[in-house]
Parts: structure tokens; sequence; C-alpha cells
């Protein structure tokens, strides 16, 4: 008899046109990666986790769309073009539903760059614009060594799109790991949350759409940081060894149970 791991996603944001005709919704992007995840396993975890079956469902919140908490096992936000510090209504509501399912259940919360900000901010950690600018394209960050023994390298390369950061570690939480234009990179607490600023689950497709599109409109960056990003973004980079190392924390697997 299969284990169903139920994984809510809580779509942030629709995909522009490119990447919405070959990738799907945003929710479709983090489903695909989430199996791809389970697939990738290494041998013990594999093991462990043969009868497991993903059961995914997707809630649009900015229309105000929600799961009942207790039909779900994992919480995923995905990423956004909205302001996770902005009190838009349909930001405070995430906002207050990340509370409540961190502070008052024992689900599993995991999100994304906007989502990873949301997280940030409903553990009252400081998040506003990054003062170091935009952090776009494959960029490589430095793991601490908590960040090393859970993820298993030194470092990642990890696609980035975003302007804004989460500026303070939240009191009981650990960082895991840094980059140059941003200290805060991985949020984790053991069998509770994990949080990625970065983008494991983009492609050079999905970001170099969105980096040409932030362009266009207003012109966002430089003319040297536009085509250093187009030059970085067909990098190899970490997305499916992070999915794989994902997957075992959905799945509480040996090392990600441990304490801070």
């Amino acid at each position: 008899m299969s284990r169903v791991l139920r994984v809510a996603i809580l779509e942030c944001e629709k995909l522009l046109p490119k990447a919405k005709a070959a990738r799907g919704s945003f929710g479709d992007i983090f489903h695909n990666f989430f199996a791809q995840g389970l697939q990738g396993l290494g041998h013990e975890a594999a093991a462990a986790a043969a009868d497991v079956r993903l059961d995914v469902s997707k809630w649009d919140t900015v229309a105000g769309e929600y799961p009942r908490i207790e039909d779900v096992d994992v919480v995923a936000l995905t990423g956004s073009y909205g302001t996770a510090f902005y009190n838009d209504p349909w930001i405070v509501t995430l906002v207050d539903f990340v509370r409540h399912a961190l502070e008052s259940t024992d689900k599993k919360v995991f999100g994304i760059c906007f989502g990873h900000q949301v997280i940030g901010r409903a553990l009252g950690a400081d998040v506003n614009r990054n003062p170091h600018g935009w952090e776009i394209s494959v960029e490589n960050l430095v793991l601490n060594e908590q960040g090393q023994e859970l993820l298993g390298v030194p470092s990642l390369n990890l696609h980035q799109m975003h302007r804004d950061a989460v500026l303070g570690v939240p009191p009981g939480i650990a960082n895991l790991g840094s980059s140059m234009k941003c200290p805060v990179q991985i949020l984790y607490q053991p069998g509770r949350l994990l949080s990625f600023q970065g983008h494991p689950e983009f492609d050079e497709l999905i970001n170099e759409e969105i980096i040409r599109a932030d362009n266009e409109d207003g012109h966002a960056f430089d003319d040297e940081t536009f085509r250093d990003a187009l030059e970085r973004v067909s990098r190899p980079h970490d997305g499916l060894l992070m999915a794989s190392r994902i997957m075992e924390f959905f799945l509480g697997s040996g090392k990600w149970n441990d304490v801070v």
C-alpha cells in the first residue's frame, strides 16, 4: 500500500507567455520539480520512499484560494512579481496563512524567492529592498557547515531573480548559505521549514524570458548587468540536486529532522 505525500502548491503568480506555453503554470513547474526530486533520491532515501505517491493540489492565492491546512502535509509557496513586504490584501492573507501553518500546526512549509520572503515576514524577519540591488541569472552561493551537511555540497549554483530580500534570520531558524549579494539564502527549521531565495526550479528558458521582460519594462538593469545576466543564464546549475534534497526534507529523511 502506497504512502501519499499531500503537497499544496500556493501559486502566487502567472508565468510569462513563452514559459507558460513550454512549462505550464507555476504550479505545474513545482509539481514536475518535486516529481523529479522523488525520482532522483539517493539509494537509501529512494528505498525508504519506494511506496510514496505525490498528491499535488494547486491554489491561486491572488484569487484567495487556499487548502484546508488539515488536508495537506506540505505547503509550498511559489515566486511572484509581488512585493512580500507590501500590504496588498492577498499578500497579508498569505502571510497570515503561513504564520498559522508554522505556529499552530505541524505541517511543513516550503518557499522559493517571494515565498521565501513571505515566510521570513511571517516569522518576524525584516524583509525589504536588498541594499545590494538585483541578483539575477545563475549565481553562486556558499553553504555554511550545517548547509553542507544537509545539502551535501560546499556551494550551489542557482538561478536568481530578485531585488528584495530577507535581511535577518528569525529567532530559532537557521540560515544555511549566502551569496555575494544576499546573506540570507536558505532558511531552515528541522521538520518544519525550508525556503530558498534562489530558484532551483527555474531553467534557462524561464529565467531568460523574465530577465528580458524586466529589462524591457522600464529598463530594470543597466546594459552591462543585462548582458552579463544573459551570458550566465545558460550556465549549469544545481536545481535537480536541490529537487532531491527538498524531497528528502518533505519525507523527513534522516538528517533533515536533526536539531538546529
